[in-house]
């Protein structure tokens, strides 16, 4: 009791209060030390089950474990399909050192008189929160196909300087780039592949992104394999095509916006040239022959300009021009001498490369550009699945085709992985601006 409080009346008993925690059932008044049993730490009370959802109600992605088509990122109603994958940083952890069960969820507040309850897909006490599609997170990096990748999906071992080479431990693994330019939204990525990563050996292919004035050059390239210095090669002939392309920049849109492809043969041919030239010599400072050098190339000439449609293309050695129009894939870059895989390709299959075949460069203008069309411009290591996997046209086109992905979204779909195709991607994609 207080000191400075009045003592209770004759025959009261004063009530008890939090210092006369009764400890005893024979006595209940009888006053000792509190006893702080809720002060031990006990594992949580199992939570009930959640309510179920309404059989209408939509979630966000669904995963399956080990095989991701284009179906399971589309919403779909509750229990139907495979289940999700949870993230795991998605679980806190208790002081015991266990996940900490979710609380139970509070049951819905009764609707104000005269109105009625939610029904359909607004969420409830128990149902599920339906995010917009822009804050859906992309999840693990996914495969097409049958059978998983045998290699792992993620980098393992970093790379190391071999024979003196401190440029290939000074590539980074991944690029990715993009931005907006006149009436195109432009993404590009970069990717080491999986069979490099696994052997610890740098990145062979590489792409540009670079403007000049009213004019865009991007360009992709990919160091051939059996040549030991081929990333030198790819990285150094889409630099030096930039530092023959940009001074004539001006020259080139002309061409573009008259339509005058002999001339724009012409000078794009000469300007492959120089750039192997140069590239040659490079090899050489470095002591190396220039073939350990050799990589293809393959670019797109852009104009800012809304009212010129036309694209000027040029490519030495294999991989993609592709275009996406409503839903189907379309080849711009098919081999007319029987080197490519049948009738309906989808990539050129030509080995030549630089600097050696500069005189084999090839050029193209693209000229029935229309709204809402994507150009795809890729190394065979995207080209080749492309062509040979259904699963990822599907894939690809069902994204691409749709909405200009983010950077990250960007290069997360341009990664997913299709068994026995582990070379390095190099794409760099051109959104046509919609009517």
């Amino acid at each position: 009791m207080n000191p400075h409080e009045s003592p209770p009346p004759a025959g009261q008993v004063p009530e008890p209060g939090p210092e006369h925690a009764p400890t005893r059932k024979d006595d209940p008044y009888e006053v000792t030390a509190p006893v702080y049993e809720d002060w031990v730490l006990k594992p949580p009370d199992p939570a009930p089950a959640p309510a179920p959802a309404p059989a209408d109600a939509v979630v966000g992605p669904v995963v399956t474990p080990g095989r991701v088509t284009p179906e399971d990122f589309l919403p779909r109603p509750i229990g139907q399909g495979p289940a999700a994958v949870r993230e795991p940083w998605a679980d806190p952890v208790s002081p015991l050192g266990g996940p900490v069960e979710p609380a139970a969820a509070a049951p819905p507040a009764a609707p104000p008189a005269g109105t009625t309850a939610p029904t359909g897909n607004a969420p409830t006490g128990a149902g599920p929160v339906v995010r917009p599609p822009s804050f859906r997170t992309p999840g693990p990096l996914a495969h097409v196909g049958r059978k998983a990748p045998a290699y792992p999906a993620e980098p393992t071992d970093i790379p190391t300087v071999r024979g003196g080479d401190l440029h290939s431990v000074l590539l980074p693994d991944t690029v990715v780039d993009g931005g907006r330019f006149g009436p195109v939204t432009v993404r590009a990525a970069s990717v080491r592949g999986d069979s490099h990563r696994y052997a610890a050996e740098c990145r062979q292919d590489a792409a540009l992104v670079v403007r000049a004035g009213g004019l865009l050059l991007v360009a992709v390239a990919d160091g051939v394999g059996s040549q030991p210095h081929s990333h030198h090669g790819s990285n150094g002939i889409v630099r030096l095509l930039a530092k023959q392309v940009l001074p004539r920049a001006d020259t080139l849109l002309d061409l573009l916006r008259t339509g005058a492809a002999a001339d724009f043969a012409d000078l794009t041919g000469r300007l492959v040239a120089a750039a192997a030239a140069e590239l040659a010599q490079e090899a050489e400072r470095f002591g190396h022959p220039p073939k350990t050098w050799s990589t293809t190339l393959r670019a797109l000439l852009v104009p800012a300009d809304p009212e010129v449609p036309i694209r000027g293309f040029v490519a030495v050695g294999d991989g993609g021009l592709l275009r996406l129009r409503a839903g189907g894939w379309e080849n711009l870059d098919a081999d007319g001498d029987g080197g490519g895989d049948g009738p309906g390709t989808l990539i050129s299959t030509r080995t030549d490369c630089l600097p050696e075949a500069y005189e084999r460069a090839r050029t193209a203008l693209v000229t029935d550009t229309r709204p809402g069309d994507v150009l795809v411009l890729c190394t065979d290591g995207l080209a080749l699945p492309l062509v040979k996997e259904p699963e990822l046209r599907e894939f690809l086109g069902g994204r691409w085709g749709r909405e200009v992905p983010g950077l990250a979204e960007f290069l997360w779909q341009a990664q997913v992985r299709v068994r026995s195709y582990d070379d390095d991607r190099s794409v760099v994609c051109l959104w046509e601006a919609p009517a």
